[in-house]
């Protein structure tokens, strides 16, 4: 299931601002525990970090569209902010936000996309191997997505304007090498048609074991339950059902490794691989079961920050045919490949280039299609 996001843009990010502000007092009374305000010894309770950056690129299909593929070349600006307290007397607190804007020069179906991004988390180590955290996310998207394995028709291909807010409980206890954590996540979606909004919930499990150099292999669970506001349930055939509600459910399972291959953690390499099953509250038409395959390989020095990753994902669904001529049953693939680097020419400034490239390979035309993204840049960091 694809997540995407009415209040403001900025309500959202000022709430989570708001919530850092409640939880404050609570981590400034822990410090009284450790005597950390004497004149002999100082250590700054806060710290934070700031980088802007911007960059020239050119994408070869802004709409992914299936045929008549508009490119454009574009300006990317965007700016990140963390801000996070040192952890006193088992408290610890952190806040994170992104934001990015493209100013396409000749697409004229899109102008610009923008999406930010904003979490705060607060944590508890309760001792006896036992942690506890709660946190707060704010998504805001205006730009193209596919969203096309939860619709059927070409508007779930397109610019979408939307706004995501999410929080989440997480409960872990370590034992040695091996965790065993447990959550809850809630999450509000306001989309503006042709898509519709819902609400996205449900319990997720997972254990985990580490080894030498914060390697660690990991197996989860989740649920999900993604209740629609207006969208209608569809007959067998496609065919909207009145007076009814659309509800999807899924089953996630995921294997991941994460190796680290040296004690300076120079070298990384992620596997992960997993299967959703999905079905409807109606007749099963969006039914389907997906299996995802990742891999991703890391190299970082105090100068160099390279990264290449594949992503596949397959899509077989139960009943849903091309259409009501073609009986066939709906299947897709998805294949995505990045390559990132980054150099660090001071501890401030840095230059970055970036390649990425997406096929959606479907026997259903219009989400059928092929992309390619290239971009370079600089980041400042104060």
């Amino acid at each position: 299931m694809n997540s995407n996001p009415n209040p403001s843009h900025w309500q959202g990010v000022f709430g989570i601002l708001g919530f850092a502000l409640l939880v404050n007092p609570i981590c400034a009374q822990s410090l009284d525990g450790l005597g950390l305000e004497g004149e002999d010894f100082r250590i700054p309770v806060w710290d934070n970090s700031v980088s802007i950056r911007g960059g020239f690129g050119y994408k070869d299909n802004v709409l992914l569209s299936h045929t008549n593929a508009q490119g454009s070349a574009y300006w990317m600006s965007g700016a990140e902010v963390m801000v996070f307290r040192l952890p006193t007397s088992g408290w610890y607190l952190s806040f994170f936000a992104d934001a990015s804007d493209v100013r396409y020069f000749n697409a004229p179906s899109v102008r610009n996309e923008q999406a930010a991004l904003a979490v705060a988390q607060l944590g508890r180590d309760f001792g006896k191997g036992w942690k506890g955290t709660i946190g707060l996310s704010y998504m805001f998207q205006n730009q193209v997505f596919d969203n096309a394995a939860n619709y059927t028709s070409q508007s779930s291909v397109g610019l979408i304007l939307g706004h995501t807010l999410t929080p989440r409980w997480v409960l872990r206890k370590t034992i040695g090498p091996f965790w065993v954590e447990g959550e809850f996540s809630c999450t509000r979606q306001w989309l503006e048609t042709p898509l519709d909004s819902y609400w996205q919930f449900g319990p997720r499990v997972a254990a985990g074991y580490g080894w030498g150099n914060g390697s660690e292999i990991a197996l989860s669970y989740q649920h999900i339950r993604l209740d629609y506001d207006t969208r209608e349930r569809l007959s067998p055939i496609g065919e909207a059902v009145t007076n009814s509600l659309l509800s999807l459910d899924a089953d996630a399972f995921e294997f991941s490794i994460t190796r680290n291959w040296d004690a300076k953690k120079r070298w990384q390499t992620v596997t992960s691989a997993g299967i959703d099953i999905s079905g409807d509250n109606g007749s099963g038409f969006y039914g389907n079961d997906r299996v995802h395959l990742l891999q991703r390989l890391r190299y970082r020095t105090g100068k160099w920050d390279l990264m290449a990753q594949v992503m596949w994902s397959q899509y077989e669904y139960g009943i849903q045919t091309v259409s009501a001529t073609d009986l066939e049953l709906r299947r897709r693939n998805m294949l995505n490949l990045v390559l990132r680097a980054e150099y660090k020419f001071t501890k401030h400034l840095a230059i970055n280039a970036s390649w990425g490239w997406d096929r959606s390979l479907s026997n259903l035309e219009f989400d059928d299609y092929e992309a390619t993204t290239m971009m370079g840049g600089l980041v400042w960091t104060f």
